[in-house]
């Protein structure tokens, strides 16, 4: 599967480009590819950023399609505080609570998540980002999440950054939550709860002022409860052009064009569910009371995926151009669209498109008060997946 919160939908190079188009605008953003949960991470951010502290409310909900075991529908609220304690600084806390829906709620989990962070500039020209948390599911299992991001900007307004961070991975109950099956050879045991544990490093240079290009590459591993710990890379190039780049409040401040070359792989196939799996062979769904009755090999070998619930190719490669728009329909209603079709190959499947679009307005009720609502939409990978996010944001 190739999911990620906004799903873990990883191309995961396509990064730069929206970097580059941060720089455009000068707003900062993080690290992510056309139409991902990170673009709406840059909305997040956008809110924690703001000139004072405020308090956020949040509601998510994420849909896709698949089968009994690789379909995970959740649904994610909570909150978040910021504290600005001075101009440059920003320290947060957040708490989450997820709910994973499986098909016709056949095996149904939760998580109950808190995390907190610092967001500071150490120069002019170094900013810095530090976060750690942990959760807690109701497979009877915690984990530590946690992230650092330096980042360098030039006189020139080119960037060089570097992330490290370790994310739960989202794409099926088994990858994202664990199973204990009661029979087979887990009985008894946790099978999943993956986490991907990652670094990389990435580069844009701005040629003119309206033209850029960006390079980004890493790797890490992923590793989770009776399943393989399983290594990968990654690597990205890019191109942008600027056909508009104004002043924020106009009605069209950006208009950007990209492309890019995405790749990433793993050592291992580990989109299996043999001794967890919520079907049979033959694709029965397995009563909750008989789960690990399967009969199918958790390991791995040629054509037979091994246990670990996640989308996991030896490689995949894309090839995808973008447009963005952004700008101010009225000074209260601020709104940022995007939408990306390309190629995308991978292994055991033949050429295909690849296409997804990203849309968000922010309403400004008051001096005080925000909506941010942003839904976006992919078929990257295997699957197609969804997701709306709201927010209500409340400066203290």
């Amino acid at each position: 599967m190739f999911k990620n919160s906004f799903t873990i939908l990883l191309i995961l190079a396509s990064g730069a480009w929206r970097l580059s188009a941060a720089d455009a605008s000068d707003q900062q953003t993080g690290i992510n590819r056309p139409v991902t949960s990170q673009e709406i991470d840059q909305l997040k951010q956008e809110i924690s950023d703001s000139s004072s502290s405020n308090v956020q409310g949040i509601f998510e909900y994420h849909a896709e399609n698949g089968d009994l075991n690789n379909r995970l529908d959740f649904l994610r609220y909570g909150g978040q505080i910021n504290f600005r304690l001075k101009s440059e600084t920003v320290v947060y806390f957040r708490a989450v609570r997820t709910s994973y829906m499986t098909i016709g709620g056949a095996l149904d989990e939760h998580c109950l998540n808190g995390t907190g962070g610092v967001r500071t500039s150490l120069s002019e020209a170094v900013d810095l980002q530090v976060e750690a948390g942990g959760g807690r599911f109701s497979t009877d299992s915690s984990t530590v999440n946690a992230l650092g991001t330096l980042r360098y900007k030039t006189s020139g307004g080119s960037t060089i950054y570097a992330t490290a961070s370790r994310t739960n991975v989202e794409e099926s109950l088994l990858s994202a939550a664990g199973i204990r099956p009661v029979f087979g050879p887990f009985a008894g045991q946790l099978v999943g709860l993956v986490m991907d544990n990652r670094a990389v490093g990435g580069v844009l240079v701005r040629l003119t002022r309206r033209f850029d290009v960006s390079a980004e590459g890493g790797g890490g591993a992923r590793t989770g409860h009776n399943v393989d710990t399983n290594g990968f890379r990654t690597a990205s190039a890019g191109a942008s052009f600027n056909f508009i780049a104004g002043f924020d409040g106009s009605p069209l401040s950006l208009m950007r064009a990209s492309y890019g070359l995405n790749y990433y792989g793993f050592d291992e196939d580990l989109l299996g569910y043999g001794g967890a799996s919520l079907t049979d062979r033959r694709g029965r769904p397995i009563p909750t009371p008989r789960l690990g009755a399967d009969g199918i090999s958790p390991l791995a070998s040629p054509g037979h995926p091994g246990v670990g619930g996640y989308f996991s190719p030896q490689a995949f490669e894309s090839n995808i151009g973008r447009l963005e728009l952004r700008g101010r329909l009225h000074p209260k209603v601020q709104y940022d669209v995007s939408g990306f079709v390309g190629a995308q190959d991978y292994t055991g499947s033949p050429s295909r498109l690849a296409s997804g679009f990203f849309g968000s307005v922010t309403l400004r009720l008051s001096d005080r008060f925000s909506v941010p609502v942003s839904y976006g939409y992919d078929n990257v990978g295997p699957f197609t997946q969804q997701s709306l996010l709201v927010r209500l944001a409340v400066q203290l």
